[in-house]
């Protein structure tokens, strides 16, 4: 009986040691499987930070785009009024030639220009109709001007000239006139 006592030791020990060492594998298992959880854990919220940077990040471009755009629109959109606003300046101009300012601003206009030039035998170009409005010019007159009104006085040779049309008026004054107009407008 000694050996069935021996071999129930051993193998009483041997199952001693395989619980043992079952254990330790257990013990093992459970280790790495929570540190493999952890790991997956670590991952998920850093794909998760990144995820969130990366769409906080595309809202941010979207909306910098969108103001710009916006931006844009709001400029195209003033530019329009005032394009507009312009040409209806413009389209006024037409209708000065009938009022009764246009006389006062023809006969101003044409002194200046005699007094800028100081020629001798000055030519005054105006338009047909507007030679019965200048008073007091001591030029020769010339109702040969196609346009709105205004007029372009000369030397007898043609070497010197003031253009004081209308159309060349209101070109001198577009940039002032946009800007006053933006002003009005828009602030």
């Amino acid at each position: 009986m000694g050996i069935d006592h021996l071999t129930a030791d051993i193998l009483a020990e041997a199952r001693k040691e395989a619980k043992a060492i079952t254990s330790a594998a257990e013990a093992e298992k459970k280790a790495y499987l929570a540190e493999e959880k952890q790991r997956v854990s670590n991952r998920r919220n850093a794909a998760k930070a990144e995820a969130d940077a990366f769409v906080f990040a595309q809202q941010r471009e979207r909306i910098a785009w969108a103001k710009l755009e916006a931006k844009k629109i709001e400029g195209d959109a003033r530019e329009s009024v005032i394009t507009n606003t312009m040409t209806e300046l413009y389209k006024q101009l037409l209708t000065l030639r009938g009022t009764s300012g246009y006389s006062k601003f023809i006969n101003q206009r044409v002194k200046e220009a005699l007094e800028e030039l100081s020629v001798s035998n000055p030519v005054v170009h105006v338009y047909k109709g507007d030679k019965k409005l200048l008073k007091g010019v001591t030029a020769t007159i010339k109702e040969d001007l196609p346009g709105m009104g205004g007029a372009i006085i000369e030397s007898s040779d043609g070497s010197v000239r003031v253009d004081a049309t209308l159309e060349t008026l209101f070109e001198d004054k577009r940039e002032l006139l946009r800007k006053m107009l933006y002003e009005r407008m828009f602030r």
